[in-house]
């Protein structure tokens, strides 16, 4: 998919590009890169979920970034947003469409982006919960502009940027930038940690952190509330030296793996060669293939306790800002009662 600038361009007539048009829609959207190619209807994912998530396959991690889109919302509140190009690995025509963004948790005042955006116009005396997501979409510029429109409503693109096919992110990288700035600033805060924020902190990041892009700017409007400019924190360097010294910790710990997976094979193949006889194969077989299914079983039961921690830090950070609220308001009734 592309989006246009108001600018007039000449387009040439490519014979790949006919065959690509016409045979776009008899290929089928690969299935196995959970996380960024999704069959079903969108959904909404906490990036830490969806972090994990790509661990679950190769493919999904090494899908690669190669355009983001920034877009803004053209009603009321002004909601900041990014939609990111996947390409798969291996399926190249394969292309997936993801839209990030930073609302807040929901409470009973309304959705979750609207009550954050409220805030630019009423602001909050306590901090909210932050929700940072991620949502995979589909690969067909109709289908994803129809769902833009009906999730964000009347909106615009301010910019296009498009990666070098020698410095394109993976989604792997991504995500783990996204979990830095999850843990950079978890509170939805008016000032400082908006949708703003987030938005222009991701794009610049990565910008950043992957040079060689090619930035097309499409119209005015980045970080403005009604024309005026929104304060927020500046925390492009501080983001990016984090995501350095995760990603270390990251290639650190996948290279332990791959030299444990190294020697857990050589000791296997050792193993064989001293038996000396072809039947003790076969068990040997079985006996690798148990301890991967216990392995396996091991990181699903540990993935599980993680998740069931975050959701139990979710919800006392949901309920200290319910008590927080409350308290503000039992101040406020007080302080009215206290002026008759």
């Amino acid at each position: 998919m592309a989006f246009k600038s108001k600018s007039k361009t000449v387009k040439r007539f490519s014979i790949r590009n006919f065959l690509a048009a016409i045979l776009h829609p008899f290929m089928s959207s690969p299935t196995d890169a959970p996380g960024v190619f999704t069959p079903g209807a969108p959904s909404h994912i906490d990036v830490g979920l969806w972090h994990s998530l790509l661990f679950t396959s190769e493919l999904s991690a090494r899908c690669k970034l190669e355009r983001m889109v920034y877009g803004k919302c053209t009603t009321e509140f002004e909601h900041e947003f990014i939609l990111l190009h996947f390409r798969h690995p291996t399926q190249h025509h394969a292309v997936a469409i993801l839209t990030l963004e930073r609302t807040c948790a929901e409470n009973t005042t309304g959705s979750s982006r609207s009550v954050g955006q409220a805030a630019v116009v009423s602001p909050s005396v306590s901090s909210i919960t932050a929700k940072d997501t991620i949502t995979p979409t589909t690969n067909s510029s109709f289908t994803i502009n129809s769902y833009v429109t009906q999730e964000f409503g009347p909106h615009k693109f301010l910019f296009e940027l498009d990666f070098p096919a020698s410095a394109r992110p993976s989604a792997m990288q991504v995500s783990i930038l996204l979990c830095v700035l999850s843990k950079h600033s978890p509170m939805y805060e008016l000032l400082q940690y908006q949708c703003y924020w987030y938005a222009y902190t991701v794009w610049e990041a990565l910008k950043k952190l992957f040079p060689g892009c090619l930035e097309m700017p499409l119209n005015e409007g980045r970080s403005r509330f009604k024309g005026q400019p929104i304060k927020k924190a500046e925390s492009v360097d501080t983001v990016c030296e984090q995501y350095r010294a995760e990603w270390a910790r990251f290639e650190e710990a996948a290279e332990e793996r791959r030299r444990a997976k190294e020697e857990e094979e050589r000791r296997v193949r050792m193993a064989v060669l001293a038996e000396g006889r072809a039947q003790r194969q076969p068990e040997v077989d079985d006996e690798r293939r148990q301890k991967e299914e216990e392995r396996r079983k091991r990181e699903e039961a540990e993935r599980r306790v993680e998740e069931e921690r975050r959701q139990r830090e979710e919800a006392a950070r949901e309920h200290e800002v319910e008590i927080n609220r409350m308290r503000a308001r039992m101040a406020e009734l007080e302080r009215r009662a206290a002026g008759y």
